[in-house]
């Protein structure tokens, strides 16, 4: 059946989430802004759709993240096409396979705008939790308050940086705002010593029981001591009398962190990609 792309309102919002809903996981950063949102345009971007009949075999948020989702490979070149020469966003994420297939595709097509990238995370595990934590818990963790913006923004910043391999004030002062917002509804983590953040992980996109974890740092001098599990473990048995599922996707090159989340229980059930400009 031959397919055919829409531009969506918010008519379409429940068929949308049904299809998003179907793989729960891998959409979950979707899921959680149409679900907050809705399909408006003005606060999330435009959303492309591929259809072959009535039936969305694929998806494409256009807005500061590119988020694509669905195996349908006749999709790509019509998203690259809708989403043409003029780059706005800062970042492509989505379920491997469209990701990096609409990244080529951009890339190929206009390289000035699309190729030139800060970097590109090919493969990160999909990783799940839906049990109980077993590891022991280190009681030194607590939800962030205001009180330790300023060590917390510190934190973040190394993070992002160590992370992306640029600082997030490139795009503008925005970054502060958005840590603030961390800490002012609940959603941030971690271990303060002598008034400094020593351990930090956030909680990310919300949806019917799910959360995806983020963030997660140890100061630097402190790595390697064995601080991390017992951390995780301890935000994680606090987070999960809220939710039954935590979510997460961590650099396939990233082998401490593997190990780290493996031994508290977290399991691979697929993977995503990201391209940072």
């Amino acid at each position: 059946m031959t397919g055919q792309l829409r531009t969506l309102d918010s008519r379409d919002r429940d068929r949308v989430m049904e299809f998003l809903e179907a793989s729960p996981h891998e959409n979950l950063f979707l899921t959680s802004k149409i679900a907050q949102f809705g399909i408006d345009r003005r606060r999330l971007g435009r959303i492309h759709a591929f259809q072959r009949g009535t039936e969305i075999s694929a998806l494409c948020l256009d807005g500061g993240t590119i988020f694509v989702t669905g195996n349908d490979s006749e999709a790509l070149p019509h998203f690259v096409h809708e989403l043409g020469s003029f780059r706005r966003a800062t970042s492509i994420v989505g379920p491997t396979f469209p990701a990096l297939g609409l990244f080529i595709g951009l890339a190929e097509r206009w390289r000035d705008q699309w190729g030139s990238v800060s970097n590109v995370r090919r493969r990160q595990p999909l990783m799940v939790l839906d049990r109980p934590v077993v590891a022991d818990g280190d009681p030194r963790v607590h939800r962030l308050g205001e009180d330790v913006f300023e060590s917390y923004l510190e934190a973040s910043v190394m993070m992002y940086t160590d992370e992306i391999g640029s600082s997030p004030f490139k795009y503008g002062p925005g970054y502060e705002s958005f840590v603030l917002s961390r800490l002012r509804e609940g959603d941030a983590y971690g271990i303060v010593v002598d008034g400094e953040v020593i351990f930090k992980a956030d909680l990310g996109p919300k949806h019917k029981g799910q959360v995806q974890l983020q963030g997660v740092w140890v100061k630097p001098e402190l790595r390697g001591q064995g601080l991390a599990v017992p951390a995780l473990s301890e935000m994680l048995r606090i987070v999960m009398r809220e939710f039954d599922t935590v979510s997460l996707y961590v650099n396939d090159f990233n082998s401490a962190a593997l190990r780290t989340y493996e031994r508290l229980g977290f399991e691979t059930i697929g993977s995503l990609s990201t391209v940072h400009y």
